[in-house]
């Protein structure tokens, strides 16, 4: 793999990683339309997701440095530090919303990753993620808090991460939208599907190692490209988007979706 097509790659990863836009998805389309010949592999596909971790890690640092601290302060003295320390509520319903996918992603891994050998299959699936986001314009209307999240909010967010298992849904889309439809407020939505993430991530990462090769030498300069690519279009991307939800452009992706699941149909058929 050339370090152009590593920068490419890297970047990809990084925006659609979190734009509600199927980084599988696209990963899928871009490796069976044009890498078709040279696939980028298993360590390079870790390492880009060990970029984009580093971009959640970043942006949400003050969540989660006050989630480990009351989780410490918990760990060390067996009480909460308040009557109701929230941070320590949010880490119990992180930890709730993370059951479905480490069940149901471990016991139907195979049929999942099968999935992936699909192109058509998952230019449909970008185009039901189109039609996901655009019922987001008439969400409920209570606005709650992340404070105020429940357990059946963090279960069905948990359960809609699952759906984003699928190449083609997207996770950041299903997850966030969910929330919306949940009656979350727009901050409280985006913020909770980003902190579910981060074992969701890790988990995909850590599956994976068993499978790592040693890296030839001419791969290495590549692997820290696509890496740092995916890193800071990573950041960009979670900008971007908590601006676009606050405005309550959110479904606007829903176009884009639309007309790139349905390139991709028109080329898949017609090659």
């Amino acid at each position: 793999m050339s370090w152009l097509e590593a920068l490419l790659l890297g970047i990809l990863q990084g925006l659609t990683e979190f734009l509600p836009v199927s980084s599988s998805g696209h990963l899928v389309l871009v490796e069976n339309f044009l890498l078709r010949n040279n696939p980028p592999g298993i360590t390079f596909e870790i390492a880009l997701h060990i970029g984009t971790l580093f971009a959640v890690f970043c942006i949400f640092r003050e969540d989660i440095k006050k989630i480990l601290i009351s989780f410490i302060h918990l760990f060390k003295t067996g009480k909460h530090k308040k009557r109701e320390d929230p941070y320590l509520r949010l880490l119990g319903l992180l930890l709730l919303g993370t059951i479905p996918i480490s069940l149901i992603g471990g016991l139907f891994r195979g049929v999942i990753e099968r999935l992936f050998e699909y192109p058509r299959m998952v230019s449909l699936m970008l185009i039901i993620t189109g039609i996901i986001l655009w019922a987001t314009k008439r969400p409920k209307v209570e606005r709650r808090k992340l404070n105020r999240l429940n357990i059946r909010d963090a279960l069905g967010i948990g359960l809609a991460q699952v759906i984003g298992l699928i190449p083609g849904i997207s996770r950041s889309g299903v997850t966030i939208s969910c929330g919306l439809f949940r009656g979350l407020s727009r901050d409280s939505a985006y913020r909770f599907s980003f902190l579910l993430a981060i074992p969701a991530i890790i988990g995909a990462a850590g599956l994976e190692f068993r499978n790592l090769s040693t890296i030839p030498k001419e791969n290495i300069y590549p692997l820290i490209i696509g890496t740092i690519a995916a890193f800071l279009s990573g950041l960009l991307a979670l900008k971007a988007l908590l601006s676009i939800i606050k405005k309550g452009r959110f479904s606007f992706f829903a176009y884009y979706l639309w007309v790139i699941g349905l390139l991709s149909l028109g080329v898949s058929y017609i090659g």
